[in-house]
């Protein structure tokens, strides 16, 4: 997966439309949202893990920006206890 984010991300916008791209990765950044947090740790914990793999600077540079990108470092995407991502009832 990490492999498929990095090739569209650095792949030219002559190759791949940008709007397009952009659509893919809210799409997905929006699914991966919605695991829960434990999740979410494990699988930007697997991406850094593929990023320190890579020999590629420019693949390994975009692979380590995944988590945040994709938002799974973020603590503000959590649900309190009713689901309710606000905290409000």
């Amino acid at each position: 997966m990490a492999q498929l984010i990095t090739a569209i991300d650095l792949t030219s916008d002559d190759e791949v439309d940008p709007d397009l791209a952009t659509t893919w990765f809210e799409d997905l950044a929006d699914t991966l949202d919605r695991l829960p947090a434990a999740d979410r740790a494990r699988l930007a914990d697997l991406f850094a893990a593929a990023a320190e793999r890579e020999t590629r600077p420019d693949v390994r540079a975009s692979m380590a920006r995944l988590p945040e990108d994709l938002g799974l470092d973020d603590e503000d995407g959590e649900e309190d206890q009713d689901g309710d991502e606000d905290g409000d009832d």
